[in-house]
């Protein structure tokens, strides 16, 4: 047979560098009926994950404790990555929101594991990857780290290919085919991502478990990426061979604790979401309580380098320099995450629309002032080589709300918005103002050279943001 031939549905295992699979299908443009479906292994995806298993679920797996890790578990790894691929080429879309349907102590429970099927996820359409609430503690069985079919799926099958008895038109089926898909206001784990979401619904996001509470999975997350790192090492390290598997897994384990941070900054500004199909409101803004929760773990925790990821006996096998610069750029993506255009306007909004209960633009100032900002208060001000990077990045996401260029404000089809056309310019240059006089009374307490020399630079920074220097 060939693999080319439309009758013929294939798993392509390509020879290839490319960490990736894909799925898909060729379809028929008459009825939409799927002549082929098609899976596209790239060879190289079994690094990859080998690096997510090891990083996010190692210390609960003794398998992932030695490399290379044994074929039984890497022939359970790329079934899964299969079996995901295949959802893609019988017509399945992402359904990124199924992380978030379950509690998150739930999966760290042997016994609610085996109730939905043995999967931490209702469904392998999720980016959700392996079980990093779980804890050593839990003992939770080593097959259910890995995602399975779950009670998405069976339905998601059911509503796309069941037969409906008596319906003799497309049009037949809409009752029954709504009715299924209602179900999901009883069986949350049934719900699918919402459309016009846009990136409002911080349940809805990729390589997430368990962000139903993203600031309690990521606190069990940080636990065992923790462990990872006490044995990276031991694990890593083989002589005759080069540090580059330590070097990798390295970059992957400050990598993880970006992605955990973007979790929990997703939080603020959010709304839940369900589709409703005219039923009932589709968005409701996240509770304030749940917004401050998350600004508080992210200054206790984002804005502060773990001391995990600075220890000397693996920088100095792996680089001359660079934790500075890696961690400079995590940081930078939080702050603008939280500093985004779409975050702000709908924090705005939900102020507009809900008075003075809402979490506004102006409470999220006032966390991101204590959190990073906070040795400006210090009797003898120090400021390290980390924090002066989280401060510089915090006046460059300000600076990019404020101050567009000419070629982001003309931009085809999507411009830049105009900083004088909502509340987001008078917040933040009062914010700069007011930093200003901080840093200029903290300069003059200043327990060291650099901290003084970052603070004069920070008030030049600000003049120049303001267009008053």
């Amino acid at each position: 047979f060939s693999m080319y031939d439309a009758r013929n549905s294939v798993i392509y295992w390509w020879p290839s560098t490319v960490a990736n699979a894909t799925g898909g299908q060729i379809v028929d443009p008459r009825s939409g009926e799927i002549l082929k479906g098609e899976v596209n292994m790239f060879h190289n995806i079994m690094d990859l994950q080998k690096s997510w298993y090891f990083i996010q679920v190692g210390p609960l797996d003794e398998r992932a404790q030695s490399l290379p890790m044994p074929d039984s578990l890497m022939g359970r790894l790329v079934e899964y990555v299969v079996t995901h691929e295949i959802g893609h080429s019988i017509g399945f879309p992402h359904n990124m929101k199924a992380s978030s349907q379950y509690p998150a102590d739930s999966i760290r429970s042997t016994s609610f594991l085996e109730r939905m099927g043995g999967s931490h996820v209702a469904t392998l359409m999720d980016y959700s990857r392996f079980n990093y609430a779980a804890q050593p503690e839990d003992d939770i069985p080593l097959e259910y780290l890995i995602p399975k079919v779950g009670p998405y799926d069976d339905f998601a099958v059911n509503w796309g290919y069941a037969e409906i008895p008596g319906a003799r038109t497309p049009d037949d089926e809409l009752e029954t085919l709504d009715a299924w898909a209602r179900q999901q206001d009883e069986f949350p784990w049934l719900r699918f991502s919402t459309p016009d979401a846009a990136g409002s619904d911080a349940g809805n996001l990729t390589e997430a478990v368990g962000d139903a509470d993203a600031v309690k999975s990521t606190t069990y997350g940080m636990r065992n990426l923790q462990r990872v790192m006490d044995m990276m090492l031991d694990v890593t390290e083989t002589p005759g061979q080069s540090y580059a598997e330590l070097e990798n897994m390295y970059g992957q384990a400050v990598g993880q604790w970006g992605r955990y941070m973007g979790h929990v900054a997703a939080i603020v500004g959010s709304a839940e979401t369900q589709e409703r199909y005219g039923t009932g409101p589709r968005f409701t803004p996240t509770s304030p309580e749940r917004q401050r929760e998350a600004m508080q773990y992210l200054g206790q925790t984002a804005f502060h380098v773990p001391t995990i990821f600075l220890d000397e006996q693996i920088l100095r096998r792996i680089e001359p320099a660079g934790v500075v610069a890696r961690f400079r750029t995590q940081q930078s993506r939080v702050i603008n995450n939280l500093l985004s255009q779409a975050r702000l306007e709908r924090l705005i909004e939900f102020e507009a629309l809900d008075g003075n209960g809402a979490y506004s633009i102006a409470d999220l100032m006032s966390d991101l002032r204590t959190g990073v900002w906070g040795e400006l208060t210090d009797p003898r001000v120090t400021i390290d080589t980390y924090r002066r990077n989280v401060q510089r990045a915090f006046l460059d996401a300000v600076d990019n709300r404020l101050n567009p260029t000419e070629e982001e404000l003309s931009r085809p089809n999507n411009p830049a918005p105009a900083p004088w056309a909502s509340d987001i310019r008078a917040v933040l240059r009062a914010e700069l103002q007011d930093l200003d006089t901080a840093a200029q009374t903290a300069m003059d307490q200043a327990g060291d050279d650099m901290t003084r020399i970052h603070l004069r630079d920070i008030r030049t920074e600000i003049e120049r943001i303001l267009g008053t220097e």
